[in-house]
């Protein structure tokens, strides 16, 4: 009966690891493609347009800012101009305003604060009555006029993705691309790309430039895979402008691979040859 108790005992155990996360079953050789890996740094918005309209072109097709799935061959991005004053300079910005329920806010993405970061906000327009730029225009530009973005009082934050049509279902994307003003040091800006099961799947630095400029940084593959980013933004005054990402897909359940199927089917049979013989 040792025998006959050990071999049961393996075939549960397998039976329940693998349909208690049947999606990770699906990822096992299956790992996308990276497609898209790439950051500069220039002086101007022009120059740097066509880095990251090529990033676009990858992510293919802008799709509409509502709630509801949109072409999962396409994209969604933020240039932060359609937050009204009341969430921008001087008030604070709340991460999760772009994971709405209606137009235009329903993007399927959220900023979450990590470490010492307590917050996050917008600059000001020109017709808003506070200065542009955080008052900072000898340090920052826009790449999309004219609102820019950054994390307060730390370093770090996490950007995590949902499906547009349920706000609270996670989500995975195939790609994330930011731009950055006013990186100067190599080690300044870095983005740490994770997959649902928190691995991760890579890790870039941000091309620095010269004071005021411009960077870019773009990791894209060739399915969703990207549930998280995490983002240390340090060195002082370094702001953002357009996030550009792949149309957030919902983590959903999938059938255990066929492959996985004939291997339990097997241990099954075995098992039922081995209760047979102790008969």
């Amino acid at each position: 009966m040792t025998a006959y108790k050990s071999i049961k005992s393996i075939l549960l155990a397998s039976t329940a690891i693998l349909f208690v996360n049947t999606s990770h079953a699906a990822l096992i050789g299956d790992t996308p493609n990276i497609i898209f890996d790439n950051t500069v740094n220039f002086d101007t918005p022009d120059e740097l347009r066509p880095t990251v309209d090529a990033f676009r072109d990858i992510l293919g097709p802008l799709n509409a800012n509502a709630p509801v799935n949109g072409d999962p061959n396409g994209r969604r991005q933020i240039n932060w101009d359609a937050a009204p004053d009341a969430i921008s300079d001087p008030n604070p910005f709340p991460g999760d305003f772009f994971n709405g329920d209606s137009a235009p806010r329903a993007r399927g993405i959220e900023f979450r604060e990590t470490g010492d970061t307590t917050g996050f906000e917008l600059s000001a327009t020109e017709d808003s009555g506070t200065a542009p730029l955080f008052g900072l225009p000898t340090d920052f530009q826009a790449f999309s006029q004219e609102r820019i973005f950054r994390q307060v009082g730390g370093d770090t934050f996490d950007v995590l993705f949902f499906d547009p049509s349920d706000q609270t279902t996670p989500a995975l994307t195939s790609g994330l691309g930011v731009v950055f003003t006013d990186v100067e040091l190599f080690d300044t800006a870095f983005m740490v790309f994770y997959d649902q099961f928190n691995n991760i799947l890579a890790e870039r630095n941000v091309a620095p430039g010269n004071d005021i400029g411009l960077s870019f940084l773009g990791l894209a593959f060739d399915a969703p895979i990207i549930s998280r980013v995490s983002f240390t933004v340090g060195g002082g005054n370094v702001a953002m402008d357009d996030f550009i990402f792949g149309e957030p897909i919902a983590i959903a359940e999938v059938p255990v691979p066929a492959t996985v199927s004939l291997l339990l089917a097997g241990i099954a049979l075995s098992f039922g040859r081995k209760k047979f013989q102790m008969k």
